[in-house]
């Protein structure tokens, strides 16, 4: 998505009049039409009007987690009450929540700009020539304008092949932290408590959100970052990082838990293996992520482990 077509304050003001008063059972012909011809005069009306219902119909579905940091963010901002005064009751909080995403990751998580489900891949062409290869279950949105061009990861893993453009530094930015290209590759994975990040060509530099030192990192160097730390880890080869954008999972001598929670983030339904087993047990191989049976298989060849199905289709190895 574009600078042009990402609506600002106002818009998603006037976005959220309109969805209170379309979603009362009051609402006229005249008003929908209204509605309509307003968000026909620019892409960002109607985006930002799409996303106030998509928000009302998300927030019905909002588990216990993000229904407690909505109210968390609520009490966290002086809301003007003129403004509140202007919407219906009937949107009541999915309103506030589309008002609070701006400001608040796990909120804007919630209507990312773009992402992938468990087993998919996506690859984004950005109006400034870069690219983006989002990896599975990922999550994130893109800003682009004249000052800075900024990805923010809130969930998943990207790879960014970044344009040269001196004068806008390309940032992607997660809950706990960010990393600004000083060249042109690198893979960014992101989770509630830690953000990786993988230099393929290049250099990044990594900062955490808080405080603590920033990191330079270069080709094949990575790092792990807290709110309040970055800490170089074991460099890894670059052709392995990205092996993923291929399908394939590269693996080095790494505990089978690792590898089997890594395939479970391309299943719909999770592997089972005994815990034990999996950290005793190391593994060194390539394993397809486009059929992540044949990739369990071919585990339990090399481990000597037992592989059962269930009627569900579950899938566990066990000793």
């Amino acid at each position: 998505m574009t600078a042009l077509a990402r609506p600002d304050a106002r818009t998603i003001a006037q976005a959220a009049r309109w969805a209170a008063q379309l979603d009362s059972e009051k609402a006229t012909l005249r008003q929908r039409q209204a509605c309509e011809t307003w968000c026909a005069e620019h892409p960002s009306h109607r985006l930002a009007f799409e996303r106030m219902r998509g928000v009302s119909a998300r927030f019905e579905q909002l588990g216990s987690i993000e229904r407690d940091a909505l109210k968390r963010a609520i009490k966290q901002r002086d809301l003007n009450r003129n403004r509140l005064a202007v919407m219906t009751v009937s949107l009541g909080a999915a309103v506030l929540l589309g008002w609070m995403a701006s400001q608040n990751l796990t909120l804007r998580a919630l209507t990312p700009d773009h992402g992938t489900l468990a087993g998919q891949q996506q690859s984004l062409a950005l109006a400034d020539g870069s690219t983006l290869v989002l990896d599975t279950a990922s999550k994130l949105d893109v800003d682009l304008n004249a000052r800075r061009r900024t990805v923010t990861l809130f969930e998943g893993q990207v790879l960014a092949t970044v344009a040269p453009d001196r004068s806008r530094p390309f940032v992607v930015r997660s809950r706990q932290g960010q990393a600004t290209a000083l060249g042109t590759a690198f893979l960014v994975r992101s989770d509630a408590t830690q953000t990786l990040v993988t230099v393929i060509e290049s250099k990044v530099r990594v900062c955490p959100r808080t405080r603590g030192a920033c990191l330079d990192l270069t080709a094949g160097q990575r790092a792990r970052v807290t709110t309040d730390a970055a800490v170089r880890l074991t460099p890894v080869s670059p052709a392995a990082a990205i092996a993923w954008t291929k399908g394939w999972l590269e693996v080095d001598d790494r505990p089978m838990a690792e590898v089997l929670e890594e395939l479970n983030r391309y299943r719909a339904r999770p592997v089972r293996y005994d815990p034990r087993a999996g950290a005793k047990v190391r593994l060194t191989g390539s394993y397809p992520l486009t059929d992540t049976d044949r990739a369990v298989e071919a585990i339990a060849l090399s481990t000597g482990l037992r592989l059962t199905r269930s009627t569900t289709g579950e899938i566990r190895l066990s000793n």
